[in-house]
């Protein structure tokens, strides 16, 4: 079951709780990789991306490329021909076949993912948002991509558990007042994927409201 207008709610997981778990989630590496993932939506990843079998996925933030190299493994373990395109301030230096960093601002994305190199990617697209989770720039990221995402592909809007831990003040809103924003602005053109958000319990998720799906 999916939303097509701005219902928002809270994660159901307790304060103490997502603490222990950040703590986890900021420790996590992938084949020694800082990646910065939680359990939850590693596992709720790994379904959707079987289930969509992206033939792309654009990544804006890369941090230190593990959560790339784990996305490109994932896809590759699927038999599914995907290529990878990874945008940061400061990209890493990690190498690997199939995956492109690039240098980029989330708040001027096409300056650095131009028309061409968007009618070019092979469909379905798969784009996450995990910059700076500020409001004002994951709001920049879902306006660029807004025109490019077609019916049935998926932006994910990464860490909106800031507000649940009490800290959206320090993001300008951080990314569920970016979510909502868009949201409002667009109630026939995306759905929160319920499914998704609330498949470990209600917004049980660092992705709180996050998995919007275009209608």
């Amino acid at each position: 079951m999916m939303d097509s207008v701005p219902r928002l709610p809270g994660s159901a997981l307790p304060k103490n709780l997502i603490d222990t778990v950040q703590k986890g989630a900021l420790a996590y590496r992938y084949k020694g990789i800082p990646t910065w993932k939680d359990p939850f939506d590693l596992a709720i990843y790994s379904m959707l991306l079987w289930q969509l079998k992206p033939a792309s996925i654009i990544e804006i933030g890369s941090n230190q490329g593990g959560s790339a190299l784990w996305l490109h493994d994932v896809m590759t373990n699927y038999g599914v021909a995907c290529e990878i395109h990874s945008v940061d301030i400061r990209p890493p230096t990690l190498c690997v076949p199939g995956i492109t960093f690039h240098q980029g601002d989330a708040r001027n994305l096409g300056a650095t993912l131009d028309a061409s190199l968007l009618r070019r990617l092979q469909r379905p697209l798969f784009v996450i948002e995990d910059s700076d989770h500020q409001a004002r720039t994951t709001l920049a990221v879902l306006d660029f991509f807004d025109p490019w995402l077609q019916r049935g592909e998926f932006i994910v809007v990464e860490d909106g558990i800031i507000t649940d831990m009490g800290d959206a003040g320090l993001y300008g809103g951080g990314p569920s007042a970016a979510i909502r924003a868009f949201l409002s602005g667009k109630p026939d053109r995306y759905a929160v994927d319920r499914e998704c958000c609330d498949w470990f319990g209600q917004n049980v998720t660092w992705n709180v409201n996050g998995y919007l799906r275009r209608l």
